[in-house]
C-alpha cells in the first residue's frame, strides 16, 4: 500500500488556515485577565490545540469529503491529484481527530468538551448526509462558532480553570 509523502500530508492539513483559531484562542487567554507568564505552558498547549490539531483535522475532513468536487475545481490538491493515495485522506482525518481529543484532555473538562464540539462541527460541516456547508446559515454559523467563538471562549475558560464569569467572555 502506497503512503503519502510528509509534504503532501502537510499540504492536506493546510497550515495557513491555522492562524485564525490560534489567534482567537490567544484573545480568549488575554480576555481572562490571568497572568500570561505564569501560564505559558497552558497557553502554548491551547494554541497548538486550536491550530495544528483541531483546525488541521477540519481541513483534512473537508478535503476528504470534497474530493469529487476538488477533482473538477482544484485537481492539484493532494487527494484528487493522487498524491494522497487511496483512503489516506480519510485515515489522516480520523487520526488527527483522535489525536486532537487526546491533546485536549489535559485542558480539563471545558477544553475537552469545546474540542469535541469543534471537531463534531467540522465533521458535520463536510460529511454527508449532514453537510452543513450546503446551507448558508448552518455552514457559516458552524465556521464562525468553531474558528473564532469557540476558540476564544475556550482560551478564556482554560485560563480561568473552567469557571466562566460573564464579564470575562
Amino acid at each position: 500500500m502506497q503512503r503519502p509523502q510528509l509534504s503532501t500530508v502537510a499540504e492536506l492539513l493546510k497550515p495557513i488556515t491555522w492562524f485564525p483559531p490560534m489567534w482567537a484562542f490567544s484573545c480568549g487567554v488575554v480576555s481572562s485577565g490571568k497572568s500570561l507568564a505564569d501560564n505559558w505552558i497552558l497557553i502554548v498547549w491551547g494554541v497548538l490545540l486550536a491550530g495544528p490539531w483541531v483546525c488541521a483535522s477540519s481541513q483534512a475532513v473537508n478535503d476528504w469529503f470534497d474530493r469529487h468536487v476538488d477533482a473538477i475545481n482544484e485537481p492539484n490538491r493532494p487527494i484528487p491529484s493522487g498524491r494522497m493515495p487511496g483512503r489516506w485522506g480519510f485515515y489522516i482525518a480520523v487520526l488527527w481527530t483522535l489525536l486532537s481529543l487526546l491533546w485536549a484532555w489535559p485542558l480539563g473538562t471545558w477544553g475537552f468538551a469545546a474540542t469535541g464540539l469543534g471537531l463534531l462541527l467540522s465533521w458535520a460541516y463536510s460529511m454527508p448526509p449532514i453537510r452543513l456547508k450546503n446551507n448558508g446559515w448552518w455552514g457559516n454559523s458552524a465556521c464562525a462558532l468553531s474558528y473564532e467563538g469557540l476558540a476564544w471562549v475556550t482560551g478564556a475558560a482554560v485560563m480561568l480553570g473552567g469557571e466562566m464569569p460573564a464579564d470575562k467572555i
